[in-house]
């Protein structure tokens, strides 16, 4: 598969670089307004082919991203630590329209996968200025999010991540929600595991909630979490694995985008499934889902 990655800044370069690690794309394209900057990233991974798989590296223009399946868009303004994510909107949203639109005019066929922040209200933006189908326009979501929800929770309960059945749904941002009801590990609910507790639950959830600004402060951005995050779809779509996982789409149902689990392959995004909530669970995210369509409101408002 073809890959086009549209901004070179750490999340962007580093989702190159693990993609060829992977060895999933056999042609990745860097695009970024810093020529240069693409240019070096690509000399840097380049580099690399002596020890690792062998990925076709260009960096270039628009024109050189024609005909890709999928175009990874990380461009944009980053988030400080202390700043709502909203607030980056009517700085981001004009930048990826442009950006949108070029890249439909060179790959009307591919992918979208969106990684720019406010993500859910970039993944709307993108929608509608590209006129994709909903399934080909994707947002990383709460990928991210669930991966530190089973992190954390790995390393409380001292099991495997990997075995770790939780969710974080609904925004990728302030409102998210991670659910709490029907924990399980390798089909053991986590009740039944002696470190559990109500209060130790909490802390999880608002550690994952806090996390990102924690991260942002401590370092300046948070970079291999996010790529790793977008690779574990990437690798999805190529490998047309049926995977779930809670990408972001616009949802007719909900009228909004927002994360949920949902199947991913090689024709982007398939059925999105619902989980099983508590009262408080679906409060939380109908919160989730009006506080997103506020920001889709205030979206329309500044790109007028």
């Amino acid at each position: 598969m073809k890959f086009s990655v549209i901004g070179c800044g750490k999340v962007g370069a580093t989702i190159a670089f693990t993609a060829m690690l992977k060895n999933f794309a056999h042609e990745i394209v860097l695009v970024d307004v810093n020529s240069d900057k693409a240019r070096g990233e690509m000399f840097d991974i380049m580099q690399c082919e002596a020890y690792e798989p062998q990925t076709l590296f260009h960096a270039g223009s628009y024109e050189d991203t024609a005909g890709s399946d999928v175009v990874i868009i990380t461009a944009g303004i980053p988030r400080r630590h202390d700043e709502p994510r909203v607030l980056l909107l009517e700085r981001n949203a004009r930048l990826i329209a442009d950006i949108v639109r070029q890249v439909v005019n060179y790959s009307p066929e591919c992918i979208l996968f969106m990684v720019t922040n406010p993500l859910d209200v970039m993944v709307q933006l993108a929608y509608e200025v590209s006129g994709f189908p909903a399934s080909r326009v994707i947002g990383m979501g709460t990928v991210l999010d669930t991966a530190r929800y089973r992190a954390f929770l790995s390393r409380e309960f001292t099991v495997n991540a990997r075995d770790i059945d939780a969710y974080v749904i609904g925004e990728h941002g302030e409102t998210m929600v991670p659910v709490a009801s029907n924990i399980k590990i390798k089909g053991i609910s986590l009740e039944q595991f002696p470190a559990y507790s109500d209060k130790i639950l909490t802390d999880i959830i608002d550690h994952v909630i806090a996390t990102s600004g924690e991260v942002i402060a401590l370092k300046g951005g948070t970079v291999f979490a996010p790529a790793v995050s977008a690779c574990i779809v990437l690798e999805a779509i190529v490998h047309n694995a049926s995977a779930i996982l809670p990408v972001c789409t616009v949802n007719e149902r909900y009228g909004a985008p927002l994360s949920l689990p949902t199947v991913i392959g090689k024709n982007g995004a398939g059925t999105v499934f619902d989980l099983a909530l508590t009262k408080a669970e679906k409060e939380r995210l109908d919160a989730s889902v009006a506080n997103i369509k506020t920001y889709v409101d205030e979206l329309h408002s500044a790109i007028k």
